[in-house]
């Protein structure tokens, strides 16, 4: 509780729109691009569900969940939210894509929540043009790699659930928290930690909750199928913050416990988006 107390003042925002926390992968770049922390997750076997997968690619997901302060880097921009580009193919109204939803914590270091699936790929297509190379939504295949590798654990950092580990409903913090507070938490499997797989928001996944697709350009961009949720968040309980727990929602859906992070493939040039 003390360290999400720290984390809330870290994380507010100052007139100039900058905040204290200046660790790397939770606020913004020096020309104003969200400043993403890539971890590398290796191709090879990994444990998904009850059983075992191979991806055969090696991809990079962020460390942390997309925070508020860099989500709004893309709705200020002249380019970004407002850019009918990146919403091309989409099921969305135009009454969702007119305005976004409002951040509940509006603490420049907690994870942007109230975005709709929509919102989130609008936001990859736009950070995408940005850098040169296609960011993404990861597949609920990749989300569950990141988040178990070859362990088949229940939780990301192990099989017996531990409060202190996640801001889950047990951790009783009672709202979002800033990104990477729990680092006793975070995977151990990779070269680099990834923080927050477990609890804080709920993160939307590219997949197609009822045919999901292991190659992501063959997901359907265009449809209004409901889409996976992973992770968990600060309202739910243990349970649903394993691993593997499988959770749905319609891609318009905004509320103040779902987020996203992202990926990327390894110095992957951009060819279009995925599922597009």
């Amino acid at each position: 509780l003390a360290r999400a107390a720290v984390g809330r003042a870290l994380g507010t925002l100052l007139p100039d729109g900058a905040m204290l926390d200046n660790r790397t992968g939770v606020g913004l770049r020096p020309d104003g691009l969200p400043n993403i922390v890539w971890c590398e997750v290796p191709a090879g076997e990994f444990t998904y569900q009850d059983g075992r997968m191979t991806l055969d690619y090696d991809f990079q997901i962020a460390r942390y969940p997309v925070t508020y302060a860099q989500f709004q880097a893309f709705i200020e921009a002249a380019d970004g939210f407002s850019n009918p580009q990146w919403w091309d193919g989409l099921a969305a109204s135009d009454e969702h894509k007119a305005q976004p939803g409002d951040q509940a914590f509006k603490f420049g270091n907690h994870p942007r929540e109230n975005v709709s699936w929509y919102d989130a790929v609008a936001f990859c297509r736009w950070l995408s043009a940005q850098l040169g190379y296609e960011v993404r939504l990861p597949t609920e295949f990749e989300w569950e790699k990141a988040a178990r590798a070859h362990t088949g654990w229940t939780y990301p950092y192990g099989d017996e659930f531990d409060a202190a580990k996640g801001n889950t409903r047990a951790t009783e913090i009672g709202q979002t928290s800033a990104v990477g507070i729990f680092p006793d938490g975070d995977t151990p499997h990779w070269s680099q930690p990834i923080a927050d797989l477990s609890g804080n928001v709920w993160e939307w996944c590219l997949s197609d909750y009822r045919n999901p697709a292991h190659d992501a350009e063959k997901e359907d961009m265009r449809s209004n199928s409901v889409r996976v949720l992973r992770g968990g968040s600060w309202i739910n309980n243990q349970d649903v913050a394993r691993a593997a727990y499988r959770f749905n929602f319609n891609p318009n859906f905004r509320y103040l416990n779902y987020g996203f992070r992202v990926v990327c493939l390894v110095s992957s040039p951009i060819k279009g988006f995925a599922g597009l």
